[in-house]
């Protein structure tokens, strides 16, 4: 099991070089920074196909137009709209149903209380973007009675994190941060390792590659009021990683996630290259009419006079006589712009797709008026399955830290709260059309295929069973069909007889 480190090792360890340098790269695309992206291609840890890259060119004698597209910034948005865009159903088995015990509706209760104060909801959207982006993300819950009552739940990110596998299942994970850089190199590191019930601080006075010496926490006003070990009195890890997708292409057997970008990133690169070159030719394409320099007035100082409609001309020192067409020159460089669109929409679309996309989901061969649900659903239907991959994965590892939650809610705080599992149901991100809905119960009904509370789920799936039963009884009086009995207590009762 990995450990915080007794000797002055290279940080991140060597054995973790290789999917270092893959988040860097990941990460300049994701931040979009520019300056960034030319830092990482022109490092000394990418090859030379890399280092010939558009990004890692090095332009001393001339200004180079260069745009970066934040398309890598809309596919990880994109992936955690189709996953989050509406909050997800929390519920803890059976509190739900008009005879759940007082336990499982004070637990639902204080459920929906820690997910309102934690915002789990938004940290849960965030999670999303940020794996979609590096290929995973870990779930932190933490606590801290000074600032809150109750759990907060912290993003882990992976290029600060060494994580500890067996059998794919995380078994201790080390979190590492860089508290203060100094103007002598000097750099200071605080770790923070995660082990089944215990947690442990270290801070570490190092250079930029190697992790250096451990000193003591009280060393740095940052780390001052942080124990070197906590014991949390819960056996469990409380940390849970939650992978983009698997398998991971590049690591075969890996536990790591892999990132939307991953095998995309020379198409990346030829996009900003072609929107550059688009732009450049734009700004060379900016009309010019060159004239002799006597055809411009002149100002009391003997210089050309200018004002903004002047911006058209040239002035050079010739003779308008014997220039062709009396002195005046149109140039005008032609902007290739039908050719540069058809190539950026090619690369987008391939870029798109190499994600698990369908390209309608990023506006993209749209064409007439909106769509039924269905319809929309067979259009995008490539980024609704990618969407399910994801879901499966965030779910499970969703409801472990929620019940995480409820246990340090008791542990720590004092909370009155039975901890038990939730069951997390994502939201359909397609919303439903009632025509549609309307259409395909009316259908079921004329075939006697469905009962009266069916056609209610049908139509509000959203709701509870007692919000159901408590319609169907509605529905039942006013359509003059007498006592509609539960389905249940009927069977119970067949079976008692």
């Amino acid at each position: 099991m990995l450990a915080l480190p007794t000797e002055n090792i290279p940080w991140p360890p060597d054995a973790w070089s290789d999917v270092y340098n893959e988040y860097a790269e990941h990460a300049a695309w994701y931040g979009g920074d520019p300056n960034q992206l030319a830092s990482v291609y022109s490092s000394a840890v990418f090859t030379p196909t890399e280092r010939g890259r558009f990004w890692a060119r090095r332009v001393a004698e001339e200004r180079r137009t260069m745009v970066h597209v934040p398309l890598a910034a809309d596919i990880a948005g994109a992936s955690a709209d189709l996953l989050f865009s509406e909050p997800p159903t929390i519920v803890i088995p059976g509190a739900d149903e008009a005879n759940a015990s007082s336990d499982v509706r004070a637990t639902q209760a204080r459920l929906d209380q820690l997910v309102q104060d934690a915002d789990v909801f938004s940290k849960f959207l965030e999670a999303a973007e940020v794996a979609a982006a590096m290929g995973g993300v870990f779930l932190k819950p933490n606590w801290d009675t000074e600032l809150a009552g109750h759990p907060i739940l912290t993003l882990g990110q992976v290029d600060q994190a060494i994580p500890d596998f067996r059998w794919g299942i995380l078994r201790s994970v080390v979190f590492w941060r860089v508290v203060l850089e100094d103007d002598r190199g000097v750099v200071w590191r605080h770790l923070e390792r995660h082990s089944r019930g215990l947690i442990e601080h270290a801070l570490y006075r190092g250079t930029d590659d190697k992790i250096g010496r451990r000193v003591p926490m009280a060393t740095l006003p940052e780390t001052a009021d942080l124990p070197d070990t906590v014991q949390t009195g819960i056996d469990d890890l409380l940390v849970r990683y939650v992978p983009n997708m698997r398998p991971n292409r590049r690591r075969r057997g890996s536990s790591l996630g892999q990132s939307d970008y991953a095998a995309s990133e020379g198409l990346f690169d030829s996009l900003d290259e072609v929107m550059s070159s688009w732009i450049r030719d734009i700004r060379l394409g900016q009309g010019r009419i060159i004239v002799p320099d006597m055809f411009l007035e002149r100002r009391g100082s003997g210089g050309f006079s200018f004002d903004i409609d002047r911006e058209a001309f040239v002035a050079l020192d010739m003779d308008p006589q014997s220039a062709k067409d009396g002195g005046l020159t149109l140039s005008q460089f032609e902007v290739r712009a039908e050719e540069h669109e058809r190539t950026m929409l090619a690369l987008i679309e391939r870029i798109v797709s190499a994600a698990g996309y369908s390209p309608q989901s990023f506006g993209l061969r749209i064409e007439g008026r909106a769509e039924s649900g269905t319809a929309l659903r067979i259009r995008e239907r490539k980024s609704l399955t990618t969407r399910q991959k994801k879901e499966g994965y965030f779910v499970r590892a969703a409801e472990e830290v929620l019940e995480l939650m409820l246990v340090i809610d008791k542990t720590i705080f004092n909370g009155g709260a039975t901890p038990m599992r939730p069951r997390v149901e994502m939201a359909d991100s397609v919303v439903p059309d009632p025509k549609e809905a309307a259409d395909t119960i009316e259908m079921l009904h004329r075939a006697q295929a469905v009962s009266l509370r069916t056609k209610i789920r049908m139509a509000h799936p959203e709701w509870t069973e007692v919000e159901v039963e408590n319609e169907a009884q509605e529905l039942g009086s006013e359509l003059g069909i007498g006592d509609m009995p539960n389905p249940e207590s009927v069977l119970y009762e067949a079976e008692e007889e």
